[in-house]
């Protein structure tokens, strides 16, 4: 209870849920007077986020009675994996702002940064943009190849590569970017190899996306083109799936992996960011969001042109 004050303004907040509040005092624990408001409430099971901690699942059942907490994936796919208009344009102005924020970014880089720098430059530049609970992943030539980094900071150099990936919420709906390119110079072969081959490996991907495919076909395609061009099979140097639902979180049901035989729908947003991983060396992610439409696809915002900037 006595955090009422400060939940009660992020459940009002502009982006919050809103909602009734239950509260509960030290010696009484959450869930008995959580399960009392349920049940004049007229509930006596919960479907549940499969996220949702374990601890809060146990006790809600031991309140509740066994069996009555189960999964609610697929409710949850149901009332969140299609957009409607109002969402969908939420969803593109979010990645419109997040992709000229980047390149915002990119004009303030200079010899000597990290990739911590980096990233305090580019939160800076999503709140210009009106973006809220922003977050950047920021990494600098060998850190790239690992694609979430590691606790190496290699210092900025000319003809670096620098992978940003970043986003923000706009009024509770994610932005999700990333941008690979070479810092003050030209791309070797190497490097323009590796960007063309992701960039081809993402639009082969976006021109499959159409209702009734399946995600993992997707996931394939962008797949098969990085195995074609000689990075090898499978998860060898696109060690990742290609990409995940996002809407009112960053990464939300449904994905685009090997193994989801979700069926595409009008109203579907996804991320599609296919890349390539070469330890030691350096890293290329390109992403961008995307939408399902009635007869194919949409994007959001530009895609990237080349490895020497990030418009």
């Amino acid at each position: 209870a006595f955090e009422e004050s400060r939940a009660r303004l992020q459940i009002d907040a502009a982006d919050g849920p809103g909602g009734r509040l239950a509260t509960w005092l030290e010696h009484e624990y959450a869930f008995e007077p959580s399960v009392k408001l349920l049940r004049q409430l007229g509930v006596g099971s919960l479907l549940v986020d499969p996220r949702l901690r374990a601890f809060a699942v146990f006790g809600f059942e031991s309140k509740l009675g066994p069996g009555s907490v189960r999964s609610g994936a697929d409710l949850l796919l149901l009332l969140r994996g299609i957009k409607d208009e109002h969402e969908l344009a939420l969803l593109r102005k979010a990645n419109e702002l997040t992709q000229a924020a980047i390149v915002a970014c990119s004009r303030r880089l200079e010899p000597g940064q990290t990739g911590d720098d980096i990233s305090a430059l580019m939160h800076a530049a999503l709140k210009s943009q009106g973006l809220r609970r922003t977050w950047a992943l920021c990494l600098v030539g060998p850190a790239a190849a690992l694609p979430h980094g590691g606790a190496e900071q290699p210092l900025l150099s000319k003809g670096d590569v620098v992978l940003i990936d970043t986003g923000g919420s706009l009024h509770g709906y994610q932005s999700d970017i990333t941008r690979s390119w070479v810092f003050g110079g030209k791309p070797s072969q190497e490097v323009q190899r590796a960007w063309n081959t992701v960039r081809d490996a993402q639009q082969r991907a976006f021109d499959a996306m159409k209702p009734g495919v399946t995600c993992a076909s997707i996931d394939r395609v962008a797949r098969s083109a990085i195995e074609s061009a000689g990075y090898g099979r499978g998860y060898s140097s696109f060690t990742h799936r290609l990409g995940h639902g996002i809407g009112m979180e960053g990464h939300e049901e449904p994905y685009f992996d090997g193994g989801n035989k979700v069926i595409c729908k009008a109203g579907m947003t996804f991320s599609n960011e296919p890349g390539i991983y070469l330890p030691g060396r350096f890293g290329i992610r390109i992403e961008d969001i995307v939408a399902i439409t009635e007869d194919g696809a949409e994007h959001f915002g530009s895609w990237q042109k080349g490895p020497q900037s990030p418009a």
